[in-house]
C-alpha cells in the first residue's frame, strides 16, 4: 500500500467531514412534510423542531411535523394537511403541529395539534375521527366530524365553540360532549363547564375571518365554500354578570370591558 501523501490526507479529512455533516443533517434527520400553507396574511413564521430557527411563511410553503406556527398581531394563516384537514390560525396565536400520519390503514393514522395561545379554527379531513386529538393548556378535544373554533387566553383558559358536528372536551378527568351551537369554558386546572348556547363571535374570531378573506388561497380548499363565507366563530360563556361574555372582555349593555389576562383582549386590533 502506497504511503498517504499530505494532499491525500487532506482529501480524506474533507471527505470524512462531509460525511459527518450529511449524517447529522441529511435525510436521516429530515423533517416530515405534512401539508402546506394555503393562505398567509401579514406576519407569520414557522419554526422547525430540528432547527429552532423561525422562518417567514408564505402561501404555498410546506409545513412539517413538530413545526410551531406563530402569527403576529393583525396576521393569520390557513394550513391544509395531506388529508384535507384545515387549520386556520388567527392573530397573536401559536399552534404546534405535533403529529400527522396519513396511512391507508386507519389504525396507523393520527393527527395531533397543540393550541398554545390565541385563536384557531379546526376542520376535520378524511381521516377517521378518533384519529384526531387537539390539545390546549387546559383541555383535550376529541372530534367527531367537526368544525370548531378554540380560543386560549394568556391565563391558559380555553373556550371551544362547535360550529358543525360534535366534540368531546376533557379536563381534570371530566368529559363533556359539545354539539353544534354550543361552547364550554375550561379554566386552567379546572373541569369544563357544561356547554352553553353559542352567542355572537368575539372580536378575535371575526378578525381572523376578516384577515383570511383578504387573501387569495394558494391551495384551493376541498369542496365548495359554505354559503355566505366561512362559518362564524362561536360564543364564549359563561357570562360573568348576565352580559355577553367574550374572551378578552364582555359587553354589559353594549360596552366592551377588557378582562384580566388578555391585555385588553385579542380583538383590540379591530
Amino acid at each position: 500500500m502506497a504511503p498517504l501523501t499530505r494532499s491525500g490526507f487532506d482529501r480524506l479529512c474533507a471527505a470524512t467531514a462531509m460525511s459527518l455533516v450529511f449524517w447529522l443533517h441529511g435525510p436521516a434527520r429530515a423533517d416530515t412534510h405534512i401539508g402546506a400553507t394555503a393562505q398567509v396574511v401579514n406576519s407569520v413564521t414557522g419554526t422547525l423542531a430540528s432547527t429552532r430557527q423561525p422562518q417567514v411563511l408564505r402561501a404555498g410553503i410546506d409545513v412539517f411535523q413538530n413545526e410551531t406556527i406563530d402569527t403576529a398581531y393583525a396576521s393569520a394563516t390557513r394550513v391544509v394537511f395531506a388529508d384535507q384537514t384545515q387549520l386556520s390560525v388567527g392573530p397573536a396565536s401559536q399552534v404546534v403541529l405535533d403529529r400527522f400520519v396519513f396511512d391507508p390503514n386507519p389504525s396507523a393514522s393520527a393527527v395531533a395539534v397543540s393550541m398554545v395561545k390565541g385563536v384557531a379554527r379546526f376542520s376535520t379531513g378524511l381521516l377517521p375521527k378518533p384519529d384526531y386529538q387537539i390539545r390546549t393548556p387546559s383541555c383535550v378535544i376529541g372530534v367527531r366530524g367537526t368544525v370548531f373554533t378554540m380560543i386560549v387566553s394568556a391565563a391558559r383558559d380555553s373556550w371551544v365553540s362547535v360550529e358543525e358536528g360534535q366534540t368531546s372536551v376533557t379536563a381534570q378527568n371530566v368529559t363533556v360532549i359539545v354539539n353544534a351551537g354550543q361552547t364550554p369554558f375550561v379554566a386552567f386546572g379546572q373541569p369544563p363547564t357544561p356547554p352553553s348556547a353559542s352567542t355572537a363571535p368575539p372580536p378575535v374570531t371575526t378578525q381572523m375571518d376578516a384577515l383570511l378573506q383578504t387573501s387569495v388561497p394558494a391551495v384551493p380548499p376541498p369542496g365548495n365554500p359554505p354559503p355566505g363565507g366561512p362559518p362564524p366563530g362561536g360564543p364564549y360563556g359563561p357570562p360573568p354578570d348576565g352580559g355577553g361574555y367574550q374572551p378578552g372582555g364582555y359587553y354589559p349593555g353594549g360596552g366592551y370591558v377588557p378582562l384580566p389576562g388578555f391585555g385588553g383582549g385579542f380583538g383590540g386590533q379591530l
